[in-house]
């Protein structure tokens, strides 16, 4: 099996495209993986993006509850560090930003 296309990368995980929702994608790349938007975890957005891509949260290394956030987003961990209870995903195109789902974080300005 390659792992430059197809929904799959050799180590089983799905190979995601990380894509920002601002038009439409759907909810496969060309290359055949999975369009992702990477929530931020501040509301409810449910599995899928209008742009037609999945929700996803990204771990990293937060141990996590059930295989869905809060808000309905899948969580998502990468490797090498697949964590229990999320879909090991692989990027192929873009990259995730770390957030802590349902976290304000002030800016204090002087």
């Amino acid at each position: 099996m390659s792992i430059s296309s197809g929904m799959y990368a050799a180590d089983g995980s799905f190979r995601v495209s990380i894509v920002n929702g601002s038009s439409y994608t759907g909810l496969y790349a060309a290359d055949g993986s999975l369009n992702v938007v990477t929530s931020n975890g501040s509301s409810y957005v449910g599995a899928q993006h209008p742009c037609g891509a999945l929700w996803v949260t990204y771990c990293g290394s937060a141990p996590t509850i059930g295989i869905r956030a809060a808000d309905g987003s899948l969580n998502v961990s990468t490797s090498p560090y697949y964590l229990p209870n999320t879909h090991p995903v692989t990027a192929v195109s873009g990259s995730f930003v770390v957030t802590t789902p349902g976290a304000v974080i002030p800016i204090l300005v002087p």
